[in-house]
């Protein structure tokens, strides 16, 4: 049992080297002199408790999300905040419209900062709400790695019609559910519409190759004026955010 122990850390410890580049299953066996059945079975366990990941089936392995998580706790609140707010302030007053930064924690979408316009109309963020109902919190979603969004979805359950109305237009909300986290993995945000005519865009926030939250911008849809203009302003804060996030990642 102990050998075994021994083992698994020595995975984790390779692949920390380089935590953003992966390995095949033949490269970390040779490199630890396992065998290769014994270090899939390894590999297998530690994936499933997301203590190393492969973005794909049969693809390469590398460090997972769970390390990240234990060990960059700060990064949820306090640091991020600090490294996000002046972009996020920034943004609000370009724009004059409600800017916020969140992550999601215990399974909720929590607004950790937001601004607020200079206008008789605004839009006042809820501070904890659903990760399904807060497009800011669906980007965070679409952007976790399978295993991890896998566990997220069997304790949570799917959305409810009320939290996301539209994955209940299909036959099949389950299939529905990971077409659209899909799409919005692969725009890379998201715009979606409320019934109050609430209009809002979202996208996420990266760290060391890992979605550590998301910036959202929201807005009466009445006072919308150029869709395109308001999305590249939301993404060109968020790569702002990004770059300071990879470079205090290097630090």
């Amino acid at each position: 049992m102990i050998q075994s122990v021994i083992k698994a850390m020595n995975i984790v410890e390779l692949l920390a080297q380089n935590p953003k580049q992966t390995m095949t299953l033949s490269e970390i066996s040779d490199a630890l002199g396992l065998e290769h059945s014994t270090c899939a079975n390894i590999l297998k366990t530690l994936a499933s408790r997301g203590y190393v990941q492969q973005n794909a089936p049969r693809s390469g392995y590398q460090f997972g999300y769970m390390f990240y998580k234990l060990t960059n706790t700060a990064m949820d609140n306090e640091e991020l905040t600090k490294i996000a707010r002046e972009d996020v302030e920034n943004l609000g007053a370009e724009t004059n419209e409600s800017a916020i930064l969140s992550i999601i924690k215990n399974d909720k979408r929590i607004v950790l900062f937001y601004t607020m316009p200079e206008r008789e109309l605004v839009v006042r963020p809820n501070i904890d709400q659903s990760v399904y109902t807060a497009n800011t919190g669906r980007v965070i979603l679409a952007n976790y790695t399978p295993e991890h969004l896998e566990r997220f979805i069997i304790r949570n359950h799917i959305p409810t019609q009320k939290e996301w109305p539209a994955i209940y237009t299909s036959k099949d909300p389950e299939l529905e559910l990971r077409r659209q986290l899909h799409k919005i993995r692969k725009l890379g945000y998201e715009i979606d519409v409320n019934a109050n005519g609430i209009i809002g865009f979202a996208a996420p926030l990266w760290r060391g190759g890992h979605v550590v939250g998301s910036l959202g911008l929201y807005m009466p849809l009445s006072r919308l004026s150029s869709k395109e203009g308001i999305l590249e302003q939301l993404l060109a804060t968020a790569r702002s955010i990004n770059e300071k996030l990879e470079r205090t990642d290097l630090l």
